[in-house]
């Protein structure tokens, strides 16, 4: 029976071995998902802490403008060529707006043109049915007649 007792011990051994490295596994996902989870609060962190100093700065801004121009020229003046910009983009987009409507009136009164063009159309080729209408009245009473 040493066979089998070899065999038997082996067995355990493996399901201990295994059972064991299954603890082990299960140990490094938690790490891994707390690892996930830290670097989230960290970058969430890191995003708050830039949110900070982007309201620090336009409170400094709106505050002291005159110490703020001083301490940071450079800066300064890009949000100056930024706000330029916005204003441009702004412009533009108005003069779009009133070049857009400019062409709908003009499209409405051609339209209004073309109507009463049409109409006119229709009221003289009545005119014209019916003076038609009368030639051949009088032709057939000339033929009766």
């Amino acid at each position: 029976m040493g066979f089998f007792d070899n065999l038997k011990e082996t067995a355990k051994n493996l399901g201990a071995t295994i059972k064991e490295g299954a603890d082990k596994a299960a140990d490094k996902a938690k790490d891994i998902a707390e690892t996930t989870k830290q670097k989230a609060a960290i970058s969430e962190a890191e995003r708050k802490i830039k949110d900070v100093y982007t309201e620090m700065g336009k409170n400094l801004l709106e505050q002291f403008p005159d110490k703020a121009k001083e301490l940071f020229p450079e800066q300064i003046g890009k949000i100056d060529e930024f706000k330029a910009a916005i204003e441009k983009a702004k412009a533009i987009i108005a003069s779009l707006a009133d070049k857009a409507e400019e062409i709908t009136d003009a499209v409405e009164d051609k339209v209004e043109d073309v109507k009463e063009d049409v109409a006119d159309a229709i009221e003289d080729a009545k005119d014209a049915a019916a003076d038609k209408v009368e030639d051949v009245k009088d032709a057939v009473e000339e033929i009766i007649n």
